[in-house]
Parts: structure tokens; C-alpha cells; sequence
């Protein structure tokens, strides 16, 4: 039964505005959808909302006596007394919805219940109802919004184009999908299906829906409870990282919020198999009784308090680090085969080996040039006797702007992360990925025009609406780069080919990487060249002798400068000098 809330109930939920753009409309329609007890729910779009939406389910529908009080403020059927406010199990509450989407928009709802034998067909335009009459319908309710803002213009300045509009939109249904795997989502854009669940109760299934079969080798079930708190869902396996922290889920009792506090649990957990700029794949779902958490915290019911968030902090964190530990299992402490080879091996690498085509992208020691005497002979041995000086060895690294090509002995890796290498008295450590990324990046630039690698087998990959609205604005630029990309459905698209000097990648991989850090619609050729480079090896890369001596010969002898394209330094020097202090061989 609908009632009008009394005052003293309405003045205690948040006040602030319902409707801010038409995901605010998608959303509170399709929680009402969902409280409902619908198993199929369809959304439909039209302009990213701006011009109709339509969401229809099969739930319980609306008596034709509540019809017309549906849409009075603060009318709802989910709570009638102040103490439910502290038990809210349901999506929507407040009782605000309707009425204030009927306010900006013309609405109309058709619905009906199992016990009557009409339904009920009602159109508002701006908060005034233009009928209310009977109609023959199916069970349940579909509700369509056309021109929203239409009678408050000023609003429509603040929305975005109409393809981002309806990538925030897709984003939102991708989380319903995952939240509540036995519905059927059904999402429509244009005309073209976007996403269709399969609504079978199976997270998994939700999962694959959303992220394509890529990702299903990569995570793994977790399931922990402590006192009444437990954490269920998926996570991605140690390794398997994304490019965006848009890629985490996190639901509290089957609710979406948004909580950086909630995202760090779950990333610490990981400890240092992440690296900066990377992060997990999760949906996960906090389940709790409702008087141990607030949901009425802002109108738009994507953020929770609770009332004991240690705890909460404590049983995500069992769940992930559990789940990681089991997957990577026992740490390896033996000697690595580049412990047990001799120096000298290492170092009479001949110039064929560097050369195997597929040895390391980027890296063929012959198509680095060598240095031409950057430093005389006698400036070579001033500069030995005096950079035995930490500092003064540095500051004329910064000056010079190159690495000066002196005899240098390859020792191993420090952290599958830092090349250590002897140098003139001097311990430099080379940081892998800085290395190789600033090599790569140095190669795109030199390159006049492109080449292209075409694929022996064409790869499809599936992106999200934001990512497909980005590729499909700059479909030029990656074609200068040497992507070969077209569309190959809603939000498919078939590569067909790569820059050559990445053409060991991983399509789906490097694309994901080239628009993860991107802000502005329209992108600079530069700008690709420098997210393509995230192609380079990462920290954690276990590298072979080979691969290391490919790095610290390509590095030492050419003169590249020792900054990443991104600004980072490349390397770190420990003089002998400071060795020894360390040691008390010298004061």
C-alpha cells in the first residue's frame, strides 16, 4: 500500500536534488524495477536519455487506486515509520522519484497488476497530469521519459554529449547486472542491444556478460564471514590487473555504492603483486544486517556508512588476500637460472642472440645506435676520479642529459623490477620499465610514418559504452598510429592490425591501456604514443640474462635520456664511496 509520508519521516531523509541527468532517471526507475520482484527488466534509450528512455518490467505493478499517489512527494510502499529508516533492505525509499522525474519531463506509466483485469495508463507533462484512464496491459510496469529538462532549459547546459550521457548509463546497468545475476537485463542504445543477461542466477554468467570471455581464466570465487559480516563475489587472480579502478564492483547488501575507503580495502589487500597505474577486477558483495550500515547518506544512495567499518575492513581483506595466497601459493626461494650463469656469459651475449625476433619488442640491440665518443678519453678519466662523489655523479647525469658509455658489468635483477649493474665504482640500478619505456617511446617518434602489423588472426574485443564513444572519436589518430580497427557490433570491434613495434601485445590488452588514463575526448598523436608505450615490461617481469643485458646495453649505450616520457627517472646510482660508509670501511 502507497501512503504519503508523514512529516516527521520525510523531514529526517537527506534532502537534495533526484534528477541530475538522465542516469539519475535510469536509476531510480530501475531500483523500483527491482523492489518490484521483477526477473526481466528492459532499458531503452534514445539520444543517452535526453530525448526517451524507457525501462519496463515484469514485477508486481501498481494497483490502479495508487496510480496518481505515486507520484506525490515522499509516496512510497518501502518504509512508513522513522525506525525503518534503520532496516532499509530495499533499493529505492524515499519516495521521491516519480514526482520529481514527472516535474522535468513528460512521463507516462502503463501498468498493471496480476489481480486486475485492466490496467492503468497515466501521462504527466511537467508535474501536471494530462489523464489517467484504463488500458488493456500486460502485467507490470513500463514507464517511458521523453525530453527531459524540457521545461527547465538552463539544466540541459550541464549535460554532456549524447554518446557520453549513454556511456554513464551503460556503466550503471552493468552494475544491476552484476548485482542481481537472476535478472534478466535486457539494454538497449539506438536501437542496438548493448547488453542482454542471461539472468540465470549465476554470477559468473553476469560477469561474462559484461567483460567478455577474456576475463573468466582471470578471477577466482571468494567467500569469507566474520561475526554477521561476510564478503562473496569474484576477484581478479595475482597478475591479471586493469587499467581503470572503474573496473571494481562493490555492493553492500546487493546495493552499488561508490566508496574509495571500500576500493583501498580491497586493493591493499593485494599487497605488491599491483603496480601504480594498475588495478583488480572485483565484484563483490558486503552482506550485513541493515542496522549495521546507513544507506540514507546522500539522495543519490551510492554511498553507506557503517557502524563498525574495522570489521567490515577486516573480512574484505581476509577474502582477497585468502583468495591471492591460494592462487600464487608457496614463494619460490631458490636461486634463479640468472643467479647460477657467470658473469661472463652475461656479458659475451653476441649481437645475434639480441636480434631473435621475438626475443623483446623494442629491444633488438642492433637497431640501437651506438654512442660516438659522447666523452673524450680525457674526459672520461676526470670523470671516473671525480663521480665517485654520489651527488656530483648525478648532478652531471642531469646536466649532460645522457648516460655516459663506460665498461659496465651486468649483476642480476633486484626485485624483478631494478637491473643492477657495476659501473665505474658505482652500483646503478635501472628501473625495467622506465628503461624499455622510454626506448619505446623514443622508437615511435623516430618513426616518420608508422608501419602497420597485420594480425595473422583478427582479434574482437569488447569495450565499455565510454571506451567505444573514445575509439570511436579518435578512429583517425589510431589509424596514424598503425591500429587497423572497425566495428563488429554494439560494443565489439575487430582489430585487424598493430603498430609493428607492438605487435606481440595483447590487442585487447593495449587498447585498454591506451584509453585507460585518457581525459579529453579528442585525442593528440603524442598522447597515444605515450599510453601505447605502457606496453613496455612492468615492474615484477621476471626477465631473463638476456633480456636484462638487451636492457642495459640498449640503455648505457646510446644517448637517451634517463627520464621516462612521463618524467620519471630512469635510474638511481650508490656510489662505492657510500658502500663503504655504510660498512665503516671509511668515515
Amino acid at each position: 500500500m502507497i501512503r504519503v509520508l508523514d512529516k516527521n519521516v520525510s523531514n529526517k531523509i537527506a534532502a537534495g536534488e533526484v534528477v541530475e541527468r538522465p542516469l539519475s532517471v535510469i536509476k531510480e526507475l530501475v531500483e523500483n524495477a527491482i523492489d518490484a520482484g521483477a526477473s526481466a527488466i528492459s532499458v531503452d534509450i534514445t539520444d543517452g536519455g535526453i530525448k526517451q528512455m524507457c525501462v519496463t518490467d515484469n514485477g508486481v505493478g501498481i494497483p490502479s487506486d495508487d496510480v496518481l499517489l505515486a507520484f506525490e512527494k515522499h509516496a512510497t510502499s518501502k518504509i512508513s515509520t522513522v525506525n525503518d529508516l534503520n532496516h532499509i533492505v530495499t533499493q529505492g525509499f524515499r519516495g521521491e522519484a516519480l514526482s520529481s522525474i514527472a516535474a522535468v519531463s513528460v512521463c507516462d506509466m502503463k501498468t498493471k497488476t496480476k489481480d486486475e483485469e485492466a490496467g492503468t495508463h497515466l501521462r504527466i507533462s511537467g508535474g501536471r497530469v494530462d489523464f489517467c484512464r484504463p488500458a488493456g496491459l500486460p502485467g507490470g510496469t513500463s514507464i517511458t521519459v521523453s525530453n527531459l529538462f524540457y521545461n527547465v532549459p538552463a539544466r540541459l547546459k550541464f549535460l554532456k554529449k549524447p554518446g557520453s550521457e549513454a556511456a554513464y548509463i551503460s556503466d550503471l546497468i552493468s552494475r544491476y547486472i552484476l548485482a542481481f545475476a537472476e535478472i534478466s537485463f535486457h539494454y538497449r542504445a539506438q536501437g542496438k542491444t548493448m547488453y542482454h543477461s542471461a539472468g540465470n542466477g549465476d554470477l559468473k554468467s553476469a560477469i561474462y556478460c559484461v567483460y567478455g570471455s577474456n576475463l573468466m581464466d582471470n578471477i577466482t570465487a571468494v567467500d569469507e564471514v566474520f561475526n554477521d559480516i561476510r564478503v562473496s563475489g569474484y576477484v581478479s587472480k595475482p597478475g591479471m590487473t586493469m587499467k581503470n579502478r572503474r573496473s571494481g564492483s562493490i555492493f553492500v547488501n546487493r546495493r552499488y555504492v561508490r566508496s574509495t575507503a571500500i576500493f583501498d580495502m580491497v586493493t591493499s589487500a593485494y599487497g605488491q603483486t599491483l603496480v601504480k597505474g594498475e588495478f583488480p577486477f572485483f565484484a563483490l558483495n558486503i552482506t550485513l544486517p541493515a542496522s549495521q550500515v546507513d544507506v540514507n547518506v546522500h539522495p543519490n544512495k551510492l554511498q553507506v556508512r557503517f557502524v563498525d567499518a574495522a570489521a567490515v575492513e577486516h573480512v574484505i581483506k581476509e577474502a582477497v588476500s585468502s583468495a591471492a595466497v591460494n592462487i600464487r601459493g608457496k614463494v619460490d626461494i631458490s636461486l634463479s637460472k640468472s643467479e647460477n650463469i657467470p658473469v661472463q656469459k652475461i656479458e659475451m651475449q653476441t649481437q645475434e642472440s639480441f636480434e631473435q625476433p621475438d626475443l623483446f619488442t623494442g629491444f633488438a640491440r642492433s637497431e640501437m645506435k651506438e654512442a660516438n665518443g659522447v666523452f673524450g678519453d680525457l674526459q672520461m678519466q676526470q670523470a671516473e676520479e671525480q663521480w665517485e662523489d654520489e651527488d656530483l655523479y648525478e648532478e652531471q647525469i642531469s646536466k649532460s642529459g645522457v648516460i655516459v658509455p663506460q665498461q659496465y658489468r651486468v649483476i642480476g635483477s633486484f626485485g624483478n623490477t631494478y637491473v643492477l649493474v657495476e659501473q665505474a665504482g658505482n652500483l646503478l640500478m635501472i628501473d625495467q620499465h622506465a628503461a624499455h619505456e622510454r626506448l619505446l617511446y623514443d622508437k615511435f617518434i623516430s618513426e616518420k610514418d608508422v608501419v602497420s602489423q597485420p594480425l595473422l588472426s583478427p582479434q574482437i574485443i569488447t569495450l565499455s559504452h565510454e571506451q567505444k564513444n573514445l575509439i570511436d572519436d579518435n578512429i583517425d589518430v589510431f589509424s596514424e598510429l598503425g591500429f587497423d580497427i572497425s566495428p563488429f557490433g554494439a560494443l565489439e570491434y575487430k582489430i585487424n592490425a598493430l603498430p609493428s613495434l607492438l605487435k606481440n601485445a595483447s590487442a585487447e590488452e593495449l587498447i585498454a591501456e591506451v584509453l585507460a588514463d585518457v581525459k579529453n575526448p579528442v585525442l593528440g598523436r603524442e598522447d597515444l604514443i605515450r599510453l601505447a608505450c605502457r606496453r613496455a615490461v612492468k615492474a615484477n617481469d621476471k626477465l631473463n640474462d638476456m633480456e636484462l643485458s638487451s636492457i642495459v646495453d640498449s640503455f648505457l649505450k646510446t644517448d637517451v635520456i634517463p627520464t621516462c616520457p612521463h618524467g620519471r627517472p630512469i635510474i638511481t646510482v650508490i656510489t662505492k664511496k657510500q658502500i663503504e660508509k655504510s660498512f665503516k670501511r671509511i668515515v
